[in-house]
This record gives C-alpha cells, structure tokens and sequence, in this order.
C-alpha cells in the first residue's frame, strides 16, 4: 500500500489511538520520547516500524542525545509527518504540503507547552525519576495526537499545485 493509500484509510480515531500507543511505548516499552511518537504514529496508521526505521529516532530522545534542546516527541511527531508528506523524488525541494504540516506541528506543540526545548520542559525534574517518566509519557501522548490531527488535516487539505497560475494558455 502507498503512501496516499495508508493516509486515506486512517482511521476516525487515529488521533487516541497514536496517542495511547505513544503514551504506551515510551511508559511500558522503555522507548525514548521520539523513537514512541514516531513509532506510535506509523504503527497506529498501519505501516510496520521495523527497528531498523526506528533507529532514526534514536539520537533525539532527551532533547537530542541529553543535550536538552528540542523536545524528542515533537522531533519524533515531525518524524512521522516526514514520513507521510516528505519527498517522493531524490532530489528537488521539499514539498510545500510536508513544510505546512511540519509548521503546524511545531505551532500546536509551542501553543500547548509554550517551548520546545526539553530543558526547560523537564526544568526540576530529575532525569528517570517516576515524575519525569510521567509528564513525559504525557507529553509523548499530547505529541502523538496533535501529529496525528495535523496529518489528518493535511491529507484533507487540497493540494496546491505550484504551477497554478504561472501557465497561460
């Protein structure tokens, strides 16, 4: 099954089902925050994370390998809106209808946790202790269905056609 495919038969209730898998994977699977979302969301649209395609989640749990900075399940939600609008060509620029959703995502994520930096959205919490392991599963969960909606939006969204407007016939 294609790409246009998987994303015309998903499921109503993609969003909660992305978000309990999520939630699910980085609680009980001992997955990193951006390995879950990203996982949770292809799983849950039915297309196979074998670990090989997981890997590439790997480095961005704890804000990027522990340096903190951008949140893993926002990098792994950004992940999966790659994986369903990104390129289909080996080269060309990326298409406008991936850098929307892609826009989208990090806005409903700043709207919801006002930064992207894991830091500061981990700010008090010691790194493993059970209320850390909380607010993150919460936020793999909150990542999963706000990546989940604006895949469903931008897979309703007509697409723009870039040529529009520039042939006269």
């Amino acid at each position: 099954m294609n790409t246009n495919e998987i994303l015309k038969n998903l499921p109503s209730d993609y969003p909660d089902r992305a978000s309990a898998r999520a939630e699910k994977l980085y609680a009980d699977d001992k997955l990193n925050c951006a390995e879950a979302v990203f996982k949770g969301l292809l799983e849950e649209a039915g297309v196979s994370c074998p670990i090989e395609l997981c890997r590439l989640a790997s480095a961005f749990g704890k804000g990027m390998g522990g340096a903190g900075c951008s949140c893993g399940s926002l990098v792994g939600a950004e992940m999966a809106i790659g994986f369903f609008f990104g390129r289909t060509e080996a080269t060309g620029h990326t298409p406008d209808q991936c850098l929307k959703a892609s826009k989208s995502m990090h806005e409903h994520f700043i709207a919801l946790n006002k930064v992207t930096c894991c830091r500061i959205l981990c700010k008090g919490l010691k790194a493993g202790s059970p209320e850390q392991r909380a607010q993150c599963a919460k936020r793999s969960a909150d990542s999963a269905r706000m990546a989940a909606e604006v895949i469903i939006e931008t897979r309703d969204k007509p697409q723009e056609n870039p040529l529009a407007g520039m042939l006269k016939l």
